[in-house]
This record gives C-alpha cells, structure tokens and sequence, in this order.
C-alpha cells in the first residue's frame, strides 16, 4: 500500500490526548496488549524488549470511528510521517532505545504464516532483534481496513524476567501534532466544549473540528416530468 502523502492519523480517549498535551509524551505498548493473536505468535529472546504504537495512513474511515470511537468520543489527531520521526528519533537515540518505522505488510494468513517460520528459522541460525521486529510489520489482510504505520521501539535495558506493558517516549506536543478532528457523530455542545478546552486549557493554537464523514449531502432531486 503505497503512503503517497505522509500523513498519519490515531483516534484515541479524550483523556489520553490531554495525557499527550500535559505529560509531553507518547505511550508505546507492548504487542502482548493488542488483540491480534499472530502479534505475538512470535516468541524470542527479545520478546520482553519490544514496544509499539499504531497510527493509520486513511484520513477518512467509517471503519476506525466505529472501532475506536465506539462511545462516539473519539479524537483524532494528526501528524506527518517525517514529524513522528522527528519527534521520537532524539528521545529514542538518548535512552539507548533502537527506533524503527515503517509501513504494515498485509497478506493472507497463509503467507503469514509462512514468512514467521522464514523468520523464526533465521532467529534459530543467528539471532538478531532486527529481524525479530520484522514480524510486527506483518499482518492478516482480514485487518487491512487498519492501513497501519507503526512505531516500534526495542529498549535493550529490559532485564530478563522483567515485565513491562509499556513505555513512555518523551515528545513535544505542540510541535508534532498538526490538527484535532472529533468524532463525526459528537453533539455540538461537546465539540464546543472541546474546542474550548483545547484552545483555552491546552493552549493548543490549531482548530478543532468535527468530522463530516456523515454530513448529509446536498440531495439530487429529478423533477417528475409530469407536473
């Protein structure tokens, strides 16, 4: 799937994106927490190591509004593929973490499951993380409605035996998101709110809007000829 433009979109909680503004930083979890069961199909020695975040290349998606905003809640937020570099790369590199991003590979379960064996046998031969992480830039085409570009951050200082569900990856906010869109189906007086909140607690200097995936139209009338 080619990614003409660069852009990236997440839909997330209210909160987790006042989380994002207040914290100055991103969460990044580990591929245990997602629900596809073929993300950690794959286990090696560096399975404990690996964290990743998920953003999608559609900018418009009934699919991604139903699922992460089922509440009708959600907010998008939006930033380019050269910015998410921009802001994970300086944080990534200071803390000895190995940053990789790039574009999800979608394939049918079959030839799925065919490149975790190839993937498999060579960690068996020579082991080596890189090629472990080639595994969460695969997935089923039964989850291709996602158009994935993921973040995926291998942090060498996780101690055997040691369990973590995620990381956190300083950033700065302000300058790595481009705008807020708010779910399609919000009522006014909540895309207000947040509009407000946004702008005047946040200080965000960017708009705020609404999505109009479900505006209606307007409607094409044929006249009945006979009148």
């Amino acid at each position: 799937m080619a990614l003409s433009s660069g852009r990236l979109y997440r839909i997330l909680s209210f909160d987790r994106v006042v989380q994002i503004f207040e914290k100055r930083e991103l969460h990044f979890a580990h591929p245990s927490s997602w629900s596809d069961p073929y993300e950690v199909r794959l286990h090696h020695a560096g399975s404990h190591q690996v964290f990743g975040q998920c953003w999608c290349t559609k900018g418009v998606s009934d699919a991604m509004w139903r699922i992460y905003s089922s509440n009708h809640l959600g907010v998008r937020i939006s930033t380019s593929t050269r910015k998410l570099r921009e802001a994970l790369q300086p944080s990534a590199k200071a803390l000895g973490y190995t940053l990789r991003l790039g574009e999800v590979r979608y394939e049918s379960q079959q030839n799925i499951t065919e490149e975790l064996r190839d993937i498999h046998n060579d960690l068996k031969e020579k082991f080596d993380v890189a090629r472990a992480v080639d595994a969460l830039f695969l997935k089923r085409d039964a989850f291709d409605h996602e158009s994935e570009y993921r973040a995926v951050i291998h942090n060498p200082n996780v101690a055997d035996g040691e369990v973590l569900t995620g990381l956190k990856l300083p950033i700065d906010p302000y300058k790595f998101i481009d705008s807020i869109l708010l779910d399609p189906r919000a009522p006014d007086e909540l895309v207000d709110a947040l509009g407000f909140y946004f702008k005047e607690k946040i200080k965000l200097n960017k708009r705020v809007t609404r999505s109009v995936l479900y505006k209606s139209p307007s409607p094409l009338i044929v006249a009945d000829p006979d009148a």
